[in-house]
């Protein structure tokens, strides 16, 4: 043995060495998306904010997943080799970091090797037991083969280990009819935020939280399927939260049942929800789920098997006491009739989870536990696993073919299939939200059964991305993400409306709290308008053409579009050109709104119209994309931005864009007569509102709005014509 392990007898909780083996599919970049992964990250975390040194040596098998240094512990990346392969090098690395406790989960690679790796390093051995895995395979009525092998092997875990966690009694009473006096229960955790409800509850609402590539998940999902029905008579419908399969899209009942795919944010997820349920006939170990709709302050409706592990869950739920689940629409309806009672259960199970199951509490009792663990005596050596064993072991969990094959891991982990979009992303925006943003790509991927490269068109600022894919386009939205992708959807959809153009077709959207929103349209063909800058003649008249095609969707068709507006703010203090610049402008428009809102003509905004917007391809109409910022507002404001943005201010360009804009909307019978001054108040907001946020983030446009003002203000004053 070596050293550090003669000397643990006086050990503190939070001196203890701790070196965690975790192998999992679970991960997207530093985000969990399964209860081992989110187990693994935030007990491993408040470990080492209470003091352990704590170092987690991650097989990340998650082909979507990217690596990442942005973990709150220290994380070090495994190929799959080094995991699956020889122990040799895993125990050489091990051995490195002289572990007082080596924490392994994996059955099979704990009884494969996990005695020798602790042996080399001079550690105790933990083995810790996230469910009873033969009862667990029988539940699911997996074949008994299995199941029985899935005995054999924990019972080896068990016994070559020095010391059990379970996570629940029950589990914890399996590990010790093998041996008694090695086992300790460390329960489940949750993140007990100071919000509680944090947005308005919807009518009705449960949520269902769960990964569905997990078999007892899946089984809630059918069932929850199965009486949507009878949900929907008391009101209520259910939202899931959690990655699943793309099969498992056939078990959504539109308004009913929506799969929702993972958040990054439960608690902001669950914050509109009144219930949440854990129809569970199967399953082990401690159901994160039940303690996620305990923090949120949801009175849950669940089975005796979702509440394994919890000693009064009658406390925070009503318990289904029918074999076949039958009376768990009952007992919704009865919550949902009956608010005082949701409020009493969601209170209690806020309170009990605070007090008895918050993450730091039990880092608490996990490190006393490792503690304690590591001061064995060190001649209490157990028993390496028996021939039976080892050979079962030499197999991959069965788990691992749910997500991946040998060779995609090892290739995967050493040859990312694509750049990193995350990477020097304006203002750091993109890359603080990676893993928000790879989750609604993936989100979105399942839902519409489609693929997306994993590299992205960043948008300026870093306020959206695009990913591109055989057909379909996805934008991802990163700031007031609500708004944008409500505006792109409305717009796309009057979009197609308008006469001579192609609009990408919406097949996809969601915005849900918690997750980043996005939109799925169709992909079209075209060569960017704005290849030519300035644009040459011919192509500065079909811009404008579009432009009134797009501005002859019907009026009375706008009521459900939000307004489009340009917030116009002070500017940062100083005597800087462009403050001074600004002022000029500020003036000049406080002057003249009155009368120049008199002026505008209402019609549909596309918000960010220019060349760069527009898609030309010989023989085919033009294309219009970039929607986000449409609305309800004055057409002047799309050839406002136009003119600036191509280069056509003040020049015979824009005389020929204002002539072709003109002749197009007479000849769609929307004919109006155009005023100059009335587009340079409209040029005037327009570099105005640019102004104020170019001088924070992008001086080189805000050196270019300011040379350009004089010119702009001089028109606005003139009161010119064309």
């Amino acid at each position: 043995m070596s050293e550090s392990r003669s000397a643990r007898d006086h050990a503190g909780p939070a001196d203890v060495r701790i070196v965690v083996v975790f192998d999992t599919a679970g991960f997207l970049r530093n985000l969990p998306l399964t209860g081992a992964a989110s187990r693994a990250l935030r007990l491993n975390r408040h470990l080492a904010e209470l003091g352990c040194q704590v170092t987690l040596l991650l097989c990340d098998l998650n082909p979507a997943s990217t690596v990442t240094d942005d973990w709150p512990l220290d994380v070090r990346y495994l190929g799959y080799e080094t995991v699956y392969g020889p122990s040799a090098a895993l125990g050489h690395l091990v051995a490195s970091l002289s572990p007082d406790v080596l924490v392994m989960s994996n059955t099979q690679l704990i009884v494969r090797y996990g005695r020798a790796i602790a042996e080399t390093a001079g550690s105790t051995l933990v083995y810790e037991m996230h469910d009873d895995e033969g009862a667990l395979l029988r539940s699911i009525g997996s074949p008994a083969a299995d199941y029985q092998a899935a005995t054999v092997l924990q019972a080896a875990a068990i016994g070559v280990a020095d010391a059990t966690i379970a996570f629940t009694g029950r589990d914890a009473a399996t590990a010790r009819a093998l041996r008694p006096d090695t086992v300790h229960i460390v329960p489940g955790g949750v993140d007990i935020s100071d919000a509680g409800q944090r947005a308005p509850q919807v009518e009705g609402q449960c949520a269902f939280l769960g990964n569905l590539h997990y078999e007892p998940n899946a089984r809630a999902l059918r069932f929850l399927s199965g009486i949507a029905g009878d949900l929907g008579e008391s009101g209520a419908h259910v939202q899931v939260y959690g990655r699943y399969p793309q099969a498992m899209r056939r078990l959504r009942v539109p308004g009913l049942v929506e799969l929702r795919g993972p958040v990054p944010d439960l608690q902001a997820a669950l914050s509109t929800a009144q219930i949440g349920i854990a129809p569970l006939d199967s399953g082990g170990g401690m159901k994160c789920k039940v303690l996620d709709y305990m923090a949120a302050g949801l009175a849950v409706v669940a089975t005796l098997e979702a509440l394994v592990g919890f000693t009064d869950p009658h406390a925070f739920s009503l318990i289904s006491a029918h074999p076949q689940m039958a009376d768990v629409p009952a007992l919704i309806r009865r919550l949902l009739a009956d608010p005082a009672l949701r409020a009493r259960l969601g209170e209690a199970g806020r309170r009990i989870a605070a007090r008895h199951y918050s993450w730091p509490a039990i880092a608490v009792r996990a490190a006393t536990a490792y503690a304690v663990i590591s001061g064995r005596p060190e001649d209490d050596v157990p028993a390496g696993p028996g021939a039976a064993a080892l050979e079962l072991a030499a197999a991959p969990p069965y788990w691992l073919s749910e997500w991946r094959t040998q060779e995609d891991a090892s290739d995967s982990r050493e040859h990312p299939p694509m750049p990193d979009f995350a990477k020097g992303a304006a203002g750091g925006v993109v890359g603080s939200l990676a893993a928000s943003i790879d989750c609604a790509r993936l989100t979105a991927e399942t839902a519409l059964g489609t693929r997306f490269d994993r590299d992205a068109l960043v948008g300026y600022g870093g306020r959206s991305l695009v990913f591109l894919g055989t057909g379909a386009v996805l934008k991802v939205y990163t700031h007031r993400w609500s708004d944008r992708s409500a505006r792109e959807v409305a717009g796309l959809r009057l979009a197609v409306t308008a006469p001579g153009l192609r609009i990408p077709r919406v097949l996809g959207h969601d915005d849900v709290p918690g997750a980043l929103a996005w939109v799925a349209c169709t992909r079209l063909a075209g060569t960017g308008a704005d290849h030519e800058q300035p644009p040459a003649e011919a192509t500065t008249g079909l811009l404008g053409a579009v432009a009134a095609r797009l501005h002859a969707v019907p009026r009375a068709a706008l009521g459900e579009l939000p307004e489009f507006g340009r917030r116009i703010r002070d500017l940062a203090s100083g005597d800087t050109d462009a403050r001074l610049e600004g002022d000029r402008l500020t003036a000049a428009l406080a002057e003249s709104e009155a009368d120049h809102r008199a002026e505008c003509v209402p019609g549909f905004v596309h918000g960010d119209y220019s060349s760069r917007n527009v898609l030309l391809t010989a023989g085919a109409d033009p294309a219009v994309i970039d929607f986000e910022g449409c609305g309800r507002g004055c057409v002047y404001e799309d050839l406002a931005n136009l003119v600036v943005q191509d280069g056509l201010l003040g020049g015979r360009g824009e005389q020929q864009l204002i002539a072709a804009y003109a002749r197009e909307r007479s000849a769609l019978g929307t004919g109006i007569e155009l005023n100059r001054t009335h587009l340079y108040f409209h040029i005037a907001r327009y570099l105005r509102w640019v102004l104020q946020w170019a001088v924070e983030i992008d001086q080189p446009l805000a050196a270019r709005v300011t040379a350009l003002a004089p010119a702009v203000l001089q028109i606005l004053a003139d009161g010119t014509t064309w």
